[in-house]
């Protein structure tokens, strides 16, 4: 997916953990168990492409399901900031919630995605 060259920064709650990224041509929106609890809007990068930033207050993992993904959240103000494929899973990503930046990608497509049929 093409990204712009336009530098986006995302914080989590606190600004315990930051996030400096291209703007997505899309966010997905999923309705999966844990999507649709976490209201996240899915943007998608190889793993190098997000600058990430962890703060003193560290983060924590939550994995479900095949645990083929660790859902990263602040471990101050519990912002789930985006998801990381597990190491040796093919066509390793890095996703990134764009629901901590709603009003930045307003202008940006929102593809629906039936996870809670698919997965």
């Amino acid at each position: 997916m093409q990204h712009e060259k336009l530098n986006m920064e995302l914080t989590c709650h606190c600004g315990n953990v930051k996030i400096e990224v291209s703007k997505p041509d899309q966010v997905t929106q999923c309705n999966c168990s844990i999507c649709s609890r976490y209201m996240s809007l899915w943007g998608y990068y190889q793993p190098d492409e997000p600058k990430i930033e962890i703060g003193k207050r560290g983060v924590e993992a939550y994995s479900w399901g095949d645990h083929e993904l660790d859902f990263i959240r602040c471990g101050h103000c519990g912002c789930v900031t985006h998801y990381e494929t597990k190491t040796g899973q093919p066509n390793p990503k890095t996703a990134i919630n764009f629901g901590l930046a709603r009003q930045q990608v307003s202008d940006v497509p929102i593809r629906y995605f039936n996870g809670a049929q698919e997965l």
